[in-house]
């Protein structure tokens, strides 16, 4: 006999991903890790690629620190796609349970598919940190697609002060966790994200297009990624300085009145001295806004003001 059809869904785990809402994203991560790790068991491996600053500390490695989770570190290219070869590696040590896959500035890691079937290989649990990609996820990108665990970091995709989410597409991975800003979920709903996606690869596409025009392009200066994949949504334009200067770069261009970002400038002292490729690289990215504030107007000056500073 045919099973029964229903007037309407009635099956409540179908497509069920738990979501909770917090302050901020490391606060999730810490209430992940708290309620995943136990205080001996196997622990953390992240990207070497992690941010410090003095005023916000680190997002993603805070959280590891304040659970006392074990840290390890695995490499990346030159491009920020990860080594599979040395996650590999690490991971055969059997000292992980959770993995870290960071999609840099909004762009999904090519190899997300590769990484999960690692994680599954290893009995590992794969979070993807989405900080910069929450609009790529809830589009047609591939990020958050992988993950046994998404983190979200919502100020720095919406005009909030501040605002971090979670959501657990292994819901079996939900046991005390609980949120801490529930209002975010009314707020993060109150926003048209298509049209949000839409402006921001518009913005980093046009941006391309000018900066790959510049007769500097190549000689002072190169794109980390000439060409957006279909689906993700960028958080910022990448640039790598070939030579000295960014950091006068990044401040000059800010008192013209274009906020660069520079999110990456130092990074934590736990990496220091084993990735050089990654140290080098951090002292020469900076990144263009082409978030939906940013008018398309607004980009020729944006570079102008670039090459000006650059050919200084």
């Amino acid at each position: 006999m045919t099973a029964r059809i229903t007037k309407s869904a009635t099956k409540p785990e179908n497509y069920f991903h738990p979501a909770y809402f917090y302050r901020s994203a490391r606060e999730g991560m810490a209430d992940f890790l708290s309620n995943v790790l136990t205080p001996h068991g196997r622990g953390v491996l992240l990207p070497a690629f992690i941010g410090w600053s003095p005023r916000e500390g680190s997002g993603v490695f805070d959280p590891v620190l304040t659970t006392a989770a074990q840290a390890g570190f695995y490499n990346l290219t030159a491009d920020l796609e990860v080594d599979l070869a040395d996650l590999e590696r690490r991971l055969a040590t059997g000292a992980f349970r959770v993995i870290v896959v960071i999609h840099y500035f909004g762009r999904t890691e090519p190899q997300i598919d590769e990484i999960r079937k690692l994680a599954d290989r290893h009995s590992a649990l794969l979070v993807e940190d989405l900080a910069h990609g929450f609009f790529s996820a809830m589009g047609r990108g591939q990020g958050g697609r992988y993950g046994h665990v998404c983190l979200y970091s919502l100020h720095k995709m919406f005009p909030f002060e501040d605002g971090g989410m979670v959501t657990y597409p292994d819901a079996g991975l939900v046991s005390g966790q609980k949120s801490t800003a529930p209002e975010f979920a009314t707020r993060v709903l109150s926003y048209d994200w298509r049209a949000i996606g839409e402006i921001r690869r518009s913005n980093f596409c046009a941006l391309t297009a000018i900066l790959a025009a510049s007769a500097e392009r190549g000689a002072k200066f190169e794109l980390l990624w000439p060409e957006l994949a279909d689906g993700d949504v960028p958080q910022t334009l990448p640039v790598r300085i070939l030579g000295d200067g960014r950091d006068s770069i990044y401040a000059a261009m800010n008192d013209d009145g274009f906020g660069m970002v520079s999110l990456y400038h130092t990074l934590i002292d736990a990496v220091a001295g084993d990735f050089d490729g990654l140290a080098d690289l951090s002292r020469h990215i900076i990144n263009f806004p082409v978030h939906q504030d940013v008018s398309d107007h607004q980009l020729q000056p944006m570079v102008d003001s670039f090459v000006r500073h650059l050919n200084q």
